[in-house]
């Protein structure tokens, strides 16, 4: 039982990060290296299952001729995958290359990328969550010309049977009998009968299957959240998952830690987005979790709850809750990596203030100041968004979007990793319609790609679950064996455990096999460690977007807030 739990114990920490959550932002944006090539990809999943996901890959060195794409889904594994598929290139654009690729089942996929050309050849897998969130209508001038065609088949279908036994069997130029005349029509009665019959049996068909895709479609967990403020004890905010139609109830028993944190709370007041917190609850049972808030002002707030499951699927829990009065407690946290932050509030289309400035001033208020090209930090830092406070960004289009950190002194200040990452992100759309956890490697993290490597790599093309008792004991003590760490341990840890260059350590082990950090067919390959950090991302939809960016120095975290219009 020992060893099984070891080996449950290396599986959750190889799938610990992958692809994130998100809410109406569904596109996956990654920076990565297959072999010596290094790639920035962008995937748009469909919304229908089965569907085309369109890929684009742009190699940003060497001289890729040959691009390949090949759907690679979690429960079938390598061996049920089908063929890949050759990605052609864009005219006129060099080391660009965009196809499709067909998803056929919904769920935890990835998508290999597989390129060839001067330099050699490079594997890089993508990973991907695949779901139908739509139902297609069909467009109102192709069921008006389906159904003309339909009654014309039906008269044929009629005509003909009814001729066959009457007008078909009678030579030309002879008189039909009355025999054949009545069976004519019997033949018609007959006929349209049974031409009727297919028409039903064909919609009933139709309404079964559509029935069956209505349920299979994906529908977004609730939770129910209540607040208890003490000035005595903290804020404690408790929360429990609906379970009573939730189609992935049977998976909470699998959830895994995703950078070391079983839960990442991001709450959001709202109309102003001007207060923030990202928080990491702790598990009461299976649907049940608890956090203390930090000291937020009153009013009302989105939060948006992600979690991970042992597949690879990621969940955002989206919901609202209120806080009646200002919180004042300031001195307890649930978990040490808890920050919050205020802003300016963002501003409407006609740029008058949707609500009151945030309660400045205390020794635990946190100002981000304007969001603009420089924004200053609790600790006298500033961060700058480096393409500055008016650039227009376009609805679909991939972007990194960079960020610089300098101390007081407009020297460049040094980085520390936060939760096992450079940095941390969450990007929200004025009205809370978007959102999205995001880190330097895209959106997705590392260990994801690492998972679905190790889960190729295993003989079975079909997954079974381990047992959810010995499962729940192994995440358990996953984490509280981080927790026991000190903070550069666990920085360490998570970072060689998700294949992030780590100072004074070469090699890793993955699956049995040994790596090296940082090395070729991991996404940090190549990447700097300064004061400087980007985020590749795909805006799904016009509007003006709120960034909260986090990072860490000097053992603190801190929070810039940037507002960046979209078109």
């Amino acid at each position: 039982m020992k060893k099984y739990r070891m080996l449950l114990l290396a599986a959750l920490l190889a799938l610990g990060c992958p692809v994130h959550a998100h809410v109406g932002s569904p596109d996956v944006a990654m920076q990565g290296m297959a072999g010596p090539y290094r790639l920035l990809v962008s995937v748009k999943p469909p919304d229908v299952i089965p569907g085309t996901a369109q890929v684009t890959v742009y190699i940003e060195n060497g001289d890729g001729t040959q691009v390949t794409a090949q759907p690679v889904y979690f429960y079938s594994g390598r061996g049920g995958a089908p063929s890949a598929d050759r990605l052609p290139p864009v005219a006129g654009m060099g080391g660009q290359f965009k196809g499709i690729v067909w998803m056929m089942n919904d769920g935890s996929s990835s998508i290999l990328l597989h390129v060839e050309g001067r330099l050699g050849r490079g594997d890089l897998v993508v990973p991907i969550v695949a779901i139908s969130t739509a139902q297609k209508k069909l467009p109102a001038a192709t069921g008006y010309i389906l159904v003309g065609l339909g009654i014309l088949l039906v008269v044929l279908m009629v005509t003909i049977i009814g001729a066959s036994v009457a007008d078909g069997i009678t030579r030309s130029g002879e008189f039909v009998p009355a025999g054949r005349k009545r069976a004519k029509r019997i033949a018609f009665v007959i006929a349209a009968l049974f031409s009727s019959m297919i028409v039903y049996g064909g919609n009933a068909w139709w309404q079964n299957w559509a029935n069956r895709y209505r349920h299979f479609m994906f529908k977004p967990m609730h939770a129910v959240y209540q607040l208890e403020p003490s000035t005595g004890n903290g804020n404690l905010l408790t929360f429990t998952i609906d379970t009573a139609d939730a189609q992935r109830k049977s998976s909470l028993s699998y959830v895994v830690p995703d950078h070391g944190k079983i839960m990442h709370l991001f709450v959001i007041r709202i109309p102003a987005m001007d207060a923030f917190a990202h928080l990491h609850p702790e598990r009461v049972d299976t649907a049940r979790f608890r956090t203390l808030l930090p000291p937020l002002p009153k009013g009302q707030y989105l939060a948006f709850a992600d979690i991970v499951y042992n597949s690879g699927f990621a969940e955002t829990i989206k919901d609202t809750f209120t806080i009646a009065e200002d919180l004042k407690d300031s001195l307890h946290r649930m978990d040490p990596d808890d920050a919050y932050a205020y802003a300016l509030p963002a501003h409407t289309e006609n740029n008058s203030v949707r609500e009151s400035r945030p309660p400045y001033g205390g020794d635990n208020t946190i100002v981000c100041g304007k969001p603009g090209a420089g924004v200053r930090m609790k600790d006298g830092s500033v961060m700058v968004m480096e393409d500055g406070p008016g650039a227009v960004f376009e609805a679909g289009m991939i972007y990194n979007l960079r960020f610089a950190v300098y101390d007081a002194d407009k020297r460049p200040a040094a980085l520390e990793p936060y939760l096992g990452m450079m940095a941390h992100a969450a990007i929200v759309r004025d009205d809370g319609s978007t959102y999205v956890h995001i880190h330097p490697v895209g959106t997705y993290s590392m260990a994801a790609q690492e998972g679905l490597l190790n889960r190729m790599s295993q003989p079975g093309d079909e997954y079974h679950y381990p047992d959810r008792v010995v499962f729940r004991d192994s995440v358990d003590g996953v984490l509280r064996r981080l927790r026991a760490m000190t903070e550069t341990d666990r920085n360490a840890f998570l970072m060689k455990e998700m294949g992030m260059p780590v100072e004074g350590a070469g090699t890793a082990v993955r699956g049995g096999t040994t790596i090296r950090m940082g090395g070729a067919g991991t996404a940090m390959a190549g990447m700097k460690m300064d004061n400087t950090i980007s985020f590749p991302y795909t805006f799904p939809q016009p509007g003006t977007y709120r960034i909260w960016v986090q990072v860490k120095r000097n053992g603190q975290v801190l929070t810039a807030a940037f507002d960046r219009v979209v078109q």
